[in-house]
């Protein structure tokens, strides 16, 4: 997976200073598939699963499956993982 946190790409590296990066918050029991993207400032909530190779550009909610590039929310999931309806 790829985290990006800095907002100013390409410029000097590292920066100094908060004002240079933005967290990224994954929360509790949380998945991420491999080779997924997650750009800065997004919040992954409790038991949410991401699916290999996604690029999450906005917050995904909790017991939510996202998918793709962009990624977009194609389901519920429950604390196992188990696709719901």
């Amino acid at each position: 997976m790829v985290f990006t946190n800095i907002k100013v790409p390409r410029s000097e590296f590292p920066q100094k200073g908060s004002k240079h990066y933005t967290k990224t918050l994954v929360k509790r029991s949380a998945s991420i598939g491999a080779n997924a993207t997650i750009v800065c400032g997004v919040t992954i909530a409790e038991y949410a699963m991401i699916g290999s190779g996604a690029v999450v550009t906005k917050d995904v909610p909790a017991y939510t499956l996202v998918v793709g590039n962009p990624g977009r929310i194609v389901g519920k999931v429950d604390k196992k993982g188990n696709k719901t309806k």
